[in-house]
């Protein structure tokens, strides 16, 4: 079977090689474009995250959907998400080195010294990014997703803090989910968001 433009999709969700590989033609330069523009400093992590991406597309195909998005919106979302999640490895990555080093003597502390301002900087890149992802919700559910999920505040303390009971606040995470899910076509694997 010929590979095309409108029947791609549907052969990757069928295990088509040969339609991803149609995919990674097409649209790897849009997937390229948005992977640097979103890892910036980062780029040798630019192929592994590019990797990344195509396989979100081919272990996620199923959940585009045509009426809601040109293919090439969904794509380049996975891969803006991609990127994220890329440079949240790397700031972890960089908080353990950083903690190991902190054992050694000076050695350590210069090599720390040098990191730290590129962990800010990563961590700023997140936060906007993330900020950016969240501004769809209501003020509420941002709150809540931003204490929650970035914060990793306790569940009792934020329903206590913000007088809301855990049912009411689980209904404000899983309604922002759908939006977010929607907007973004991907599906977590288990509960990741």
């Amino acid at each position: 079977m010929k590979i095309t433009e409108q029947n791609f999709i549907t052969q990757i969700i069928q295990g088509s090689e040969r339609a991803l590989e149609y995919c990674m033609y097409h649209y790897g330069g849009l997937v390229r474009a948005v992977v640097r523009r979103h890892l910036g400093s980062l780029a040798k992590f630019e192929e592994e995250c590019i990797n990344d991406v195509f396989f979100a597309v081919w272990e996620h195909a199923d959940s585009y959907r045509s009426d809601k998005n040109p293919f090439s919106n969904w794509i380049a979302g996975v891969a803006r998400l991609k990127a994220l999640d890329c440079k949240r490895r790397y700031a972890r990555h960089l908080l353990e080195v950083g903690w190991e080093d902190n054992h050694q003597e000076i050695m350590g502390r210069e090599k720390q010294a040098r990191q730290m301002p590129e962990l800010s900087i990563l961590e700023n890149e997140i936060s906007i990014e993330t900020e950016k992802m969240l501004s769809c919700l209501k003020p509420t559910d941002r709150e809540l997703f931003w204490k929650l999920y970035v914060e990793e505040e306790d569940l009792d303390a934020v329903s206590r803090n913000m007088g809301m009971s855990k049912s009411v606040i689980y209904n404000h995470l899983s309604r922002g989910k759908k939006k977010l899910r929607n907007l973004y076509g991907m599906q977590p694997k288990g509960d990741q968001l």
